[in-house]
């Protein structure tokens, strides 16, 4: 059973239905999903994170604006009565966790970034070779006849019945990111023109086998739009990180948030981890 203790509903927030998983007492930690997932791709390091926080994991909304969806996610805090809240996203949930942020720092207490650049910053230095890693643009590069039409929006071994024993992908998570709407009326996305400018704590994350840290620190790009501490290093996984390797997600995310936690309390605020 995916997300023990916790309770899957829906609420609605600036006239948008939000789904999501709720569980745990305490400071207020957002869990955000990357593409082509949902809230499911938690479900491995969410339950013990609630032991000591109050976990959010929502479906988000990619048919709206990442300004939309910040401020969607700011109205959900505060139906449910936090003002402060840390945020934690992968990839496009990363964007959104930015986005919110940006909007209200003083707010947002902590970011936990994985498998994300900033936008402007990559955009300007990708180039053609870059651009061919992706997922779906890879086909494009290839030799006739047209094998971009086998590109499909998902890891192919989500469409084995039934998923392979050893795949790192729950079949219950994995019916979840089939079956629900949430990228079926998804936007193109493109970042916003003007620089981020980010004032929190920050955690950068990565996959050691992916591409992300063959071609970049990172850590760098990161700490040129935060004035906070920015800190990171890669995981022993590829992309889908809390899913191919919890354990040592879980690890990185505790260590930090005890880092922060210990600093917040040496300055008289209220230690939240292990509270």
């Amino acid at each position: 059973m995916l997300f023990d203790g916790f309770a899957l509903t829906t609420r609605t927030v600036n006239g948008v239905p939000y789904r999501f998983c709720l569980g745990g007492s305490g400071t207020l930690l957002m869990l955000l999903h990357g593409r082509p997932e949902t809230h499911a791709m938690w479900h491995k390091v969410a339950p013990a994170l609630a032991a000591h926080y109050t976990v959010l994991c929502p479906d988000l909304h990619p048919e709206r604006s990442l300004a939309q969806q910040a401020d969607d996610l700011l109205g959900l805090a505060d139906s449910l009565g936090h003002e402060s809240f840390i945020l934690a996203g992968q990839d496009y949930g990363a964007r959104v966790a930015c986005e919110a942020a940006g909007l209200e720092p003083s707010r947002v207490k902590a970011l936990i970034l994985l498998e994300s650049l900033p936008g402007p910053d990559h955009t300007g230095r990708d180039d053609m070779a870059f651009s061919l890693t992706h997922y779906e643009s890879c086909w494009f590069g290839q030799r006739h006849p047209k094998p971009e039409a086998n590109a499909v929006q998902i890891p192919a071994e989500w469409l084995d019945d039934p998923i392979a024993e050893d795949s790192f992908f729950s079949p219950e998570a994995v019916k979840d990111y089939l079956s629900a709407s949430v990228w079926r009326s998804s936007t193109p996305f493109s970042w916003p023109a003007s620089r981020l400018d980010l004032h929190c704590p920050v955690l950068v994350l990565w996959g050691e086998k992916g591409r992300m840290g063959g071609w970049y620190d990172p850590v760098l790009p990161w700490q040129e739009v935060s004035t906070g501490k920015v800190i990171g290093h890669a995981l022993p996984g590829e992309h889908f990180l809390p899913e191919e390797v919890p354990e040592e997600t879980l690890i990185a995310i505790q260590d930090f948030l005890n880092d922060i936690s210990t600093r917040s309390t040496s300055s008289g605020e209220r230690k939240p981890w292990g509270s």
